[in-house]
């Protein structure tokens, strides 16, 4: 009967060979079975059975419910946009980014259901002090449903009002400011600690980075292409970038910074080497870039006093740089010593913002990049120096 059927199939040609024998025609017959059962099971059967998906409908709220002067409180707008109803997860997961980045679970005060086609707010809280969001603090929403994770973003607190939408006026706040880090050799990954330039000396960890450029090229440790400038705005060694930039990146970008300007604060097991890929030097940074491509990092150094400070400086980059501090060319270097700090040099650090911009290439591999300043002439006070984030579109006499 196998034989029969087989034969309907797959009719013989009139010719003087022989056909297909009946043991290969009922192997044949019984693979086609079981591949037919594997579409349906694994393609046909979950479109049968549907699938909800969340998206975002609104921006990000969160609030000062407890009038504390921290956030405790968020809110958003989700839509669903599958074919079954979405059951949320009792908690949502907020991830605080300082120096050293934790994660708490809020929960969620609201409905958790989800029917198809349908939108509605979302509110979680957290009752501890310890899980609160301080003002101007990035943070990220995280929420989960099944074996699904949906994330809002990576965002930036403000400054609260109380739950009533009133409360004191707001203080003005022109910068975010972290000390810079002191470092020795022991504070410097292995990799070029043997290189480090002077016995003691200081980094920055608060940068602004935009890229990937030119993502997957090979080379580029000797590029001088202005990325900045072909984006529209303006020579990359005169963009003065601060929270709340909205300059959107289209030219040889890819995505790692959200096409726009990222503000980062390098923590780690090594606070001040900016790690982006591998574990040559930082391994517990978290940018986990691919490799070959380009960078711009601003910083910013704040000199309080009235007076400028004359101070040296080395940088370290795997594997390609060039170094400006506040618009004049300082440095530049390839890869041939991607792991060595870089010969030093004198620079002077006016009153007021100074900021450093950093391009730094990488040809393959690993990939880092960190700046070094410290005193070896005159006493200067480098401990009242600030590494900051400006919150308004800066301003200097000295660019």
């Amino acid at each position: 009967m196998v034989k029969n059927i087989f034969n309907k199939i797959f009719p013989k040609k009139k010719s003087s060979k022989r056909g297909i024998s009946p043991v290969i025609a009922t192997i044949l017959l019984i693979a086609l079975t079981v591949s037919a059962a594997a579409i349906v099971y694994f393609v046909v059967v979950p479109l049968l059975q549907g699938q909800g998906e969340l998206v975002l409908m609104s921006s990000v709220t969160i609030t000062d419910e407890d009038d504390d002067g921290n956030f405790d409180t968020v809110e958003a707008d989700l839509f669903n946009l599958g074919t079954d109803t979405v059951t949320l997860d009792d908690s949502l997961t907020m991830i605080i980014y300082s120096s050293v980045t934790t994660s708490y679970f809020w929960s969620i005060t609201t409905d958790k259901e989800f029917i198809v086609q349908e939108e509605q707010t979302i509110k979680a809280e957290t009752t501890s002090s310890e899980e609160q969001i301080t003002p101007y603090s990035q943070y990220e929403v995280k929420i989960t449903y099944g074996s699904k994770e949906i994330s809002l973003g990576r965002l930036f607190s403000s400054m609260p009002t109380n739950s009533t939408g009133s409360g004191e006026e707001e203080p003005t706040i022109i910068y975010l400011s972290s000390p810079l880090v002191y470092r020795t050799s022991a504070n410097d990954p292995s990799t070029c600690r043997g290189t480090f330039p002077t016995t003691a000396g200081y980094s920055p960890r608060l940068y602004f980075l935009v890229g990937i450029f030119d993502s997957g090229t090979k080379n580029l440790d000797s590029s001088t292409f202005d990325y900045i400038n072909a984006n529209g705005f303006g020579a990359a060694e005169d963009y003065h970038p601060y929270i709340g930039t909205t300059d959107t990146y289209t030219e040889r970008i890819t995505s790692h910074t959200g096409n726009t300007v990222l503000a980062y604060n390098d923590s780690g097991l090594y606070p001040g080497c900016v790690t982006f890929r591998g574990t040559s030097f930082d391994p517990n940074d978290d940018l986990d870039w691919p490799e070959r491509g380009i960078v711009y990092m601003y910083t910013y150094i704040y000199n309080p006093t009235d007076d400028a400070m004359d101070l040296d400086i080395s940088v370290q980059v795997d594997d390609g740089y060039q170094l400006w501090l506040n618009g004049e060319y300082l440095s530049s270097g390839k890869s041939n010593e991607w792991n060595k700090w870089r010969a030093s040099q004198t620079i002077t650090l006016d009153p007021g913002y100074n900021i450093f911009t950093f391009k730094a290439a990488d040809n393959q591999g690993n990939w880092d990049a960190q700046i070094l300043l410290w005193d070896a002439g005159e006493a200067d006070s480098i401990t009242s120096l600030l590494n900051v984030w400006p919150l308004l579109e800066p301003t200097s006499t000295n660019w």
